[in-house]
């Protein structure tokens, strides 16, 4: 049946190519990207735990590819899909991870089985004789931030339809409506849909970019409302990392709002310094909550200034804060971490800890969960970017440090079986107040053409992770942690990048 649903693919892209002489003009862009990567201690426990030793070497390989189906430069269509990634030798070819629809899935967001997913599938066009723009269908879509390369609440491919379109010479307004997650679907693989209200997760925003000469402040607001059968039969948004809680129950729904603001000022010759700030609220509709109490509720602000005055390299200082749960949420009262949507592909500081935008396999916390581990820190740290020395070859820097900001008695009163409950802390990725970490990364770039790169990195992680505290905790492999925690991580890859 995947080979059906390939040469259907390229039957379509076919027929596509034949409408050209019809007017339409079609425009391919994408990448093919291959890795190998050697990586040790990502579980932060010592040789011979009983999980065995974390050491592993993958060849890794994906493949995207955007169409643009273009009637005018005011209407297009644009298709992207993406086959992986995955290691080489899962069987013949078996490399695809595609969204599959089912009851107990997490709707658009989640991964399934097949070898192609769609990332995108939207169309786009301005209203005839105005700027306005329409954005219609599945897309990416992320929520404004100057730091980080995205938002660290809503950053993904999620079906949405927005606008934008400018005000005045210095103002612009965009908004939209989201659906994230819809239980409802006509390729369930469990029989039967759900009836009523609460199947669904709905989402509005917006942003009002205001730019001035060397400043751009962009404020935001989103508002999220989610029934308590949003990912099933009795599985609502609480029940996800992103929202989970002390008081979370599977079935519950809730209602969340955020708000923020981002800002870039170029105003100063030779500096470009960004900031960012979010907030963001979660109440689930559960009145028999503990003491009333339910949901979760903080905030992330970052700070990063960039020295433009070299032509060799970019100096980068940052520092990063979020709120962690304190001594309330230990005793099943509101989580104190933003609640997040989803898992935000793109924000990070370093590139081996918090994440790596430019790596297959280059994170710690892409696998384990940016919102169910990281929230709950605060991070500073120095990067050298783009230092160019020689023709064709760049290198990139990072060196940071780490420390939770989460109390350790979160730990230990919350028991291991609930949503939200100390399996939403995971060893490796959850900082409390006694855990730290220093980072240090060196990542090379060799163009050997235009379009063809050649990626070398490193990455090492010298973990302060105190065993004590985890390993009287409720979490599963707390024996593991008394006897073996704390252990160092490292990586080593190579990979080669295809962009045409």
């Amino acid at each position: 049946m995947k080979k059906f649903g390939v040469l259907g693919l390229v039957a379509f892209l076919l027929v596509a190519s034949a409408s050209l002489s019809f007017g339409m003009e079609m425009k391919a862009k994408g990448y093919w990207w291959i890795e190998a990567q050697m990586k040790q201690g990502w579980d932060f426990l010592d040789k011979g735990a009983a999980t065995a030793e974390d050491k592993t070497f993958n060849i890794e390989q994906k493949m995207r590819q955007q169409f643009h189906f273009i009637a005018s430069e005011n209407l297009r269509g644009v298709l992207d899909t993406q086959i992986g990634s995955a290691n080489w030798g899962n069987g013949l070819f078996g490399i695809g991870a595609g969204r599959s629809g089912n009851l107990t899935g997490t709707g658009s967001l989640t991964a399934g089985n097949g070898n192609i997913m769609l990332r995108q599938g939207y169309v786009e066009f301005r209203w005839p004789s105005t700027l306005t723009n329409f954005k219609v269908g599945f897309q990416t879509l992320t929520l404004p931030a100057a730091f980080g390369g995205g938002s660290a609440i809503l950053d993904d491919q999620i079906a949405a339809a927005v606008v934008s379109a400018p005000i005045t010479d210095n103002v612009s307004v965009l908004a939209g409506y989201a659906r994230a997650l819809d239980s409802n679907s006509n390729y369930a693989t469990t029989a039967g849909n759900l009836t009523g209200s609460g199947t669904a997760t709905d989402i509005v925003f917006a942003a009002v970019p205001v730019s001035f000469k060397g400043a751009t402040i962009t404020p935001f607001a989103a508002y999220a409302n989610a029934g308590a059968n949003t990912r099933g039969v009795g599985s609502g948004a609480p029940s996800l990392d992103g929202f989970a809680g002390p008081n979370s129950s599977s079935g519950q729904g809730l209602r969340a709002y955020w708000g923020g603001l981002a800002a870039s000022v170029t105003a100063l010759e030779n500096f470009k310094f960004m900031a960012d700030f979010n907030y963001g609220k979660a109440t689930y509709n559960n009145p028999s909550a503990t003491n009333g109490k339910g949901g979760r509720q903080g905030f992330l602000f970052d700070i990063a200034v960039d020295y433009t005055g070299l032509s060799m390299m970019t100096p980068e200082v940052f520092f990063t804060y979020s709120s962690g749960e304190n001594g309330n949420s230990s005793k099943d009262g509101t989580s104190e971490r933003m609640p997040v949507v989803g898992t935000p592909q793109n924000w990070t500081v370093g590139s081996f800890f918090f994440g790596e935008r430019l790596e297959l396999g280059g994170s710690i916390n892409n696998t384990a969960g940016y919102t169910s581990n990281t929230l709950g820190y605060w991070a500073a740290g120095i990067s050298l970017k783009n230092i160019t020395l020689f023709d064709k070859l760049s290198h990139d820097i990072n060196l940071l440090y780490a420390r939770g900001t989460n109390d350790k008695n979160y730990l230990y009163e919350l028991n291991n079986g609930g949503a939200g409950n100390v399996q939403n802390a995971k060893y490796g990725g959850f900082l409390t107040t006694k855990d730290s970490l220093w980072e240090v990364d060196f990542n090379s770039r060799y163009k050997i053409y235009d379009e063809l790169t050649l990626l070398v990195y490193t990455g090492y992680i010298n973990a302060d992770f105190d065993k004590d505290v985890w390993g009287d905790s409720n979490v599963t492999n707390a024996a593991d942690i008394k006897q073996y925690g704390s252990k160092n991580a490292y990586k080593v890859g190579v990979g080669l990048n295809y962009f045409f």
